[in-house]
Order: structure tokens, then C-alpha cells, then sequence
């Protein structure tokens, strides 16, 4: 069964990290949503076990979401000089020392086949687009399509491409910023986003950004949305994955605490500001490109969630902050879809 934008207009954002878990994607799905396996940084065994539970707690649609990868080119002298300005907080954490590069360059391509094998409903991607036999492969299947889009030249890629429709993500979103054209990243409210993206394709627009009720659904649908992607309000929902602590983070913290942050990844992100965002902006100009730094403090982070020190972890959160309220899935499905 394939998913559409007739269903209820509602996709729980594929947050990548483990927070995405089979309870609450399964859950969103069978209130009539749309569920989202954040995969980003899966590996291509972990993928396939979630697809499997997923499928065994619903047999309604739900998504994949994957980013799509850029050439890593590692500088050796600046990333010594960035493990230098690490090691304190790594030593703070109890491990001696800031561990070596470590990733895998085909991780992508080993997640893309198990999206294949495993027949998917949906599928969304960040961070570029596809090419055309990888579309092709994506059709033939019957899979909605979804890339995401902060500009209208991104959005008109991606329909050009042959997307189903283009996640419009706003300024307000929380998380990494999914663009890929030009060397600037735009920061366009998701209301003027959407109006401009809705006046200008032939595909439908599903809006991103500071959206964590049902005003600002009817908000955004108002100026042509067909559907909105919610991620921040669902990770404080009982089935996320995300900790305790974090949790608690999102709960009280207040919008001017969310920010857009480099220092994590080296690509922009819109999160809680905390002691590690505040101290590494000094060295903004100086960060590693996105993933280098993102494996560089992926251990610190870990780390860090292991022993509950928010201080040292990425708490990617959207605009809107003040208004969540912890809840079970189908609760807050049940608010989104009830009229003002």
C-alpha cells in the first residue's frame, strides 16, 4: 500500500540519531500520518531490522529517509587543529583522546539497497537529489517521492528530477539545513517558503518549520501547503527515542534558546544552544565541512547521552519552543487532526 497526500496531511519528520523508533513510526502511520524512519546514519543492518519492525507493528504506509552523500575531501592539518580544541571535552568525558576519522564512504549506496530490497512505501531525502536511475528504481517500485528544498531553484530541481512532491523547509526548522544548491545556506521563513514554492510548482508542497499544533497546520496550509512535516513536537512524544534528558530540554527551554548551529557538524542546523555551542563559536570560520566534523564529535556525543550531559550533545530543535507538551503519538496525532 502506497501513501499519499489524500491520507491525512501529516508526516512525522525522519529525524535522524535514533529517535525514530518502530513504536512511534508505526504509531503516526495507523493514526492515518505518515511515519519517517530517520536513517541518515543507520547502518544498512540496523535499516533493515527498523523497516522489518515497522512493518510488523503496521501495515499502513510509512518512509525512509536518507541523506544523500557529497565527496569528503579530509584536510589533515585542520583536523588536527580541530581534535586539539576537542580534547579538552573529551577529557572532561573521561576518554583520553579524540578518536581517528571513522566512517564508511559506501554507506549510502549499502542503505539505498536495502531501501530497494525492503519495497518501501515512501521516500524522502536531504542534502541533494537523486539521480535519474536511482529515480527510475524509486518508480518502478510505485514509492512517493519526497526531496526537501530551502530554496525555489531547489524546489524546481527536485520537481524537474521527478519528485511527488518537495518538503519546503523554513528557517524555523529544527535540524540540519537540507541545501544544495549555491555555497550560501538561505534561511527562508517556512510561511514565505511555502506561498512562494505552492505559486510556482506543479507538485504539492509539504511545509517544514515551527509547526507543534493544529494552528500551525491550518497556518501553513492556508498559504498552500498540502500536508506538513512535524519532527521537534514528535520527540517528546512517550515512543521517541530521544533521552530523558533531552526530553526535558526541549520541555523547558524557550524559542530564544534555539539557534542555528555549526560548531557539531560543520553544516548548519537549527538546535539548543548549550556550553559546547556557546564555547566552539569562536572557531566557526575555522570548523571541518560537514560529515568531517560530524565523526570528529559523534563519539563526544555519544558519550555525553551515555552519562546524561546535555552540555556536550547536538539537541536539534526547531522555532516554536514553549508550547510541547509530552504526550503519546496518538495524542498528539488526535490534537493535529482535530479543527480549531
Amino acid at each position: 500500500m502506497n501513501w499519499t497526500l489524500t491520507d491525512l496531511p501529516i508526516i512525522q519528520g525522519p529525524m535522524a540519531g535514533g529517535f525514530t523508533t518502530a513504536e512511534l513510526i508505526s504509531e503516526v502511520s495507523e493514526c492515518g500520518g505518515l511515519g519517517s524512519i530517520g536513517a541518515g546514519y543507520m547502518s544498512p543492518e540496523a535499516l533493515r531490522s527498523l523497516i522489518r519492525a515497522v512493518k510488523a507493528r503496521t501495515q499502513k504506509p510509512f518512509s525512509v529517509n536518507l541523506f544523500i552523500p557529497h565527496p569528503v575531501q579530509v584536510e589533515t592539518a585542520q583536523v588536527e587543529k580541530m581534535k586539539e580544541w576537542l580534547a579538552p571535552y573529551y577529557k572532561e568525558l573521561g576518554m583520553s583522546e579524540v578518536p581517528g576519522l571513522k566512517f564508511d564512504p559506501q554507506l549510502f549506496e549499502k542503505q539505498w539497497d536495502v531501501v530497494l530490497q525492503e519495497k518501501v512505501p515512501a521516500f524522502s531525502f536531504t542534502f541533494g537529489h537523486l539521480n535519474p536511475q536511482q529515480m527510475q528504481a524509486l518508480k518502478s517500485q510505485g514509492v512517493y517521492i519526497m526531496g526537501t528544498a530551502t530554496t525555489l531553484a531547489e524546489a524546481l530541481v527536485l520537481q524537474e528530477q521527478g519528485c511527488d512532491a518537495v518538503v519546503a523547509q523554513g528557517a524555523e526548522a529544527g535540524g540540519h539545513r537540507g541545501s544544495f544548491l549555491g555555497d550560501t545556506f538561505q534561511f527562508i521563513p517556512t510561511e514565505e517558503l511555502v506561498r512562494t514554492l505552492a505559486g510556482n510548482l506543479k507538485i504539492p508542497v509539504i511545509a517544514a518549520g515551527g509547526i507543534f499544533n493544529r494552528q500551525g497546520l491550518e497556518r501553513v496550509t492556508a498559504v498552500g501547503a498540502a500536508a506538513v512535516q512535524i519532527g521537534t513536537a514528535f520527540l517528546v512524544c512517550d515512543e521517541s527515542g530521544a533521552s530523558c534528558e533531552y526530553k526535558q530540554a526541549l520541555l523547558a527551554a524557550t524559542p530564544q534558546q534555539s539557534e542555528m548551529i555549526k560548531v557539531f557538524t560543520g553544516r548548519w542546523a537549527r538546535g539548543l544552544t548549550n556550553r559546547f555551542t556557546a564555547e566552539m563559536k569562536k572557531h566557526e570560520e575555522e570548523i571541518p565541512a560537514y560529515p568531517i566534523q560530524h565523526w570528529l564529535t559523534t563519539p563526544l556525543r555519544k558519550r555525553a547521552q551515555e552519562l546524561g550531559q546535555t552540555d556536550f550533545q547536538s539537541l536539534w530543535a526547531g522555532q516554536g519552543l514553549g508550547s510541547l507538551q509530552p504526550c503519546s503519538a496518538r495524542e498528539f496525532m488526535k490534537k493535529l487532526a482535530t479543527p480549531l
